[in-house]
Order: C-alpha cells, then structure tokens, then sequence
C-alpha cells in the first residue's frame, strides 16, 4: 500500500508532520480529517516502508552503520557543503546527489542521501528540507522555497550559512566563556559535598568524645548534610518530574505561548529574546524582498522565523492592518515590540520607496546590540558563579574553623 508524506495542522494550529499508509490520496485525505487535521502538503511517498519516527529519517546501509538520526546541528554543515557546489555552477539536484556520495562525515553523506531519494522522486528542495522538520527550520524552508521561486537559491543559501554561522559562533562563545565559572562553581559543590559527608562526621565523632559541643555554624553544616542524606533523593525526583511536566505542557500551543509570555517579562531575558527576533524578521524579510517575494508573501515568511509566540501573534496581528493599507512602520509599531528608532527607519525606507537598505541597516544594528548583550550576560554569570563559589567555600571554611577551635577548647578544658 502506498505511502503518502503529509504536512498538516491541528485543530490548535500546531504543525505536525508524518506518514500514513492509505490507497489512495482521497483516503489519505479522509484519514487526516479523521485525525482533525488539516493538510497544508501531501504527497505520496512511494511504497510501503517501516514507520520511522517523526521528523526523523533513518539509513541502515548508508555510512557502514547502523541509522542515522539527525538534527539541528547538521543543518549549517550540509548547507555549507551544498553552498559550495551550487556557488560553483552545478544543479542544486546534482549537487545533493554529489554530497551523498562525497561527504566525509557518515551522518552528513545520509542526509545528504536521504534528500536525494526525494529530489529524484520529483520534489523540489524546499519540499525534501520541509520532509525533516528536526534538521531545517521552517524559516530556511521557507526562505528556500522562495529562492526557488526567484532563481536566486544561490544568494538565499549564502545568506542563510552565513546566519547560521552567526548564531553557531554566539553559541560557542556563551558556552567558551562560561566554561570556567561554571567548572569554579562545580568544584565548590564537590568540595562542600565532600566536606559535609565526609570530613563534618569524623568531626562530630571527636567532639562527642570529647564531651564537647558543636558550634552553630558547624550543626548549621551538619543539618544540611543529614537533611541532604534523608531527602535529596526526594528533591530531585519531584525537580525531575516538575521539570517533565513543565516541558511536556510547554509543547503544548497554550503552553508554549504562556512560557514566551513569561520569558518576555523576565529582565534581561525578554530584551535578548526580542533583538534575535528582530534580527531573524529584518534579515528574512530583506532577503526576501531583494529576491523578489512582494511584500504581503514575504511578511507571511518572515512570521514563521519569529521564535517566540506572543511577538509572532503580535506580528501577524500587524500584518493584517498591512494587508489593509496600513503603512509597515506604523503597523509595527503598534506590536509594542519595535523601539522607535527602528521604527523611524523602517518609515525612511518606506518614504523612498525600498525598504531593503533600511531593513540591512536594522540587522547590522542589532548584530552588534546582540553581541553586547551576550558580552554583558557571560559578565554576569561569571560573577555571579564566582561570588557564589566563594560563598560556599567561606561558609565551609567558617564551620571548619569553628570547630577546630571548639576542639582545642575542649582539649585544654580536659
């Protein structure tokens, strides 16, 4: 029985992608609507085959292994690789096949593979990078989709790497410079464990020997350890299943939209949020409008590369009063999220008749403002990891010290 790919919406609007084996199209069709979904693509996929999961796409001959599972991280990669083929004047079809024969990581060369048995099946790229979900955005799908369109798939790679090289370069960053404060910080928990579980005891033993008593803030060190030992185990199971429910509801459409509203509220947390998401919509919707997407399709792109869901709500609201003549600027500005020097340029583009230079200049800006933003973070953490690591060992050395007096006390008292 064949199998046909689909690409549908719940009755929630959350997407969702899969399989299904159905006779024919309009069974399939019947089979969504009895699933109370809506198909937005459906195609089918050719005979039958083992379920594989959702998103995923697994190869067990491909590399001299067993399959592949992919992700986000093999996005910017494989794109890179393809960027270089195609810049150099090979089909994009070619190109992919090219890669899945080439490629010297074996993870890589199965992607590549995989989107070559659909690009020889008919599809175009934007379809066979829409097919996994857990590697493409829907942003890239969408901005490749529009290269397509325009014949400029060559630019849109280009500046699509390049994006992806931006945020992976901020993420090494981040995780380079917190890499020291938060080995200090992890020292200083293995250090006051190793105190509380092993050195206050034998501590306590000789005192009590002694006859003598513990000073405050050595039974204040011993009750933690006790207390440690007794519930921890509790602790931690009630934090892991909070946190699995918590992440399991924030999946969820309302859940998501919730969290995202909460985020923005957060100091700090919601002004970093909102500059990436600035950057993401003035980089995609440039890039769309210089490749010739007119300006209602190329704004209802750009919603999707909005992260969060309450700015992506209040974009979309926006957009409506755009498609009813309201002018880009003043739209946006009643989102709340758009500061007015943004704004003010935005309307200065608009005024000459191209807002793509205005919108270049919009990225540029908040590059750089996300730079320091990150700088003024990793700051931050690093101070704080430190004070409390110093906070941990002062409190051990304060309780340490108390009782070794105590202990010279009771000796000269004997």
């Amino acid at each position: 029985m064949p199998i046909f790919r689909y690409i549908a919406r719940d009755v929630q609007g959350a997407e969702t992608r899969g399989r299904l084996e159905a006779a024919s199209r309009k069974q399939a069709l019947a089979q969504l609507r009895a699933r109370q979904l809506t198909p937005s693509r459906l195609e089918e996929g050719g005979a039958a085959e083992p379920a594989a999961a959702e998103g995923a796409f697994s190869l067990g001959t491909i590399g001299g292994g067993g399959a592949k599972r992919f992700g986000r991280e093999h996005a910017q990669p494989f794109l890179r690789a393809l960027l270089g083929l195609v810049g150099s004047g090979i089909q994009v079809a070619d190109g992919v096949k090219l890669l899945s024969r080439r490629l010297s990581d074996p993870t890589l060369r199965a992607l590549a593979a995989a989107l070559w048995d659909q690009l020889s099946q008919g599809q175009s790229l934007s379809q066979a990078l829409a097919a996994h979900g857990n590697v493409f955005e829907e942003a890239t799908v969408n901005l490749v989709q529009a290269g397509e369109a325009t014949g400029r798939l060559g630019g849109v790679l280009e500046r699509l790497v390049a994006d992806m090289e931006e945020r992976a370069e901020i993420r090494a960053k981040l995780v380079g410079a917190l890499a020291y404060p938060a080995l200090i910080l992890g020292m200083a928990v293995v250090v006051l464990l190793v105190v509380l579980f092993f050195v206050m005891p034998r501590i306590e033993t000789l005192l009590s020997s002694l006859q003598g008593t513990l000073p405050f803030s050595t039974r204040l060190l011993m009750g933690l350890a006790h207390f440690l030992v007794s519930y921890g185990w509790f602790f931690v199971l009630v934090g892991f299943a909070g946190a699995s429910i918590f992440w399991a509801w924030r999946r969820k459409p309302e859940g998501r939209l919730v969290t995202d509203r909460w985020l923005l509220k957060v100091t700090g947390v919601g002004a970093f949020l909102v500059a990436n998401d600035i950057l993401r919509l003035s980089q995609a919707f440039g890039l769309l409008l210089e490749n010739g997407i007119s300006t209602l399709p190329a704004l209802a792109m750009t919603e999707r590369t909005i992260q969060n869901r309450v700015f992506r709500q209040a974009f979309a609201e926006a957009r409506g009063k755009i498609a009813e003549g309201a002018g880009i600027a003043s739209a946006l500005g009643g989102t709340g999220f758009f500061p007015p020097l943004v704004l003010d340029v935005l309307a200065v583009g608009e005024t000459t008749g191209n807002v793509v230079p205005s919108l270049k200049d919009i990225a540029r800006d908040y590059r750089q403002r996300i730079a320091r933003q990150v700088s003024a973070f990793i700051g931050v953490v690093s101070v704080g990891a430190l004070l409390v690591a110093a906070g941990f060992v002062a409190l051990l050395a304060y309780g340490i010290i108390s009782a070794v007096f105590q202990i010279s006390a009771n000796l000269r008292a004997g």
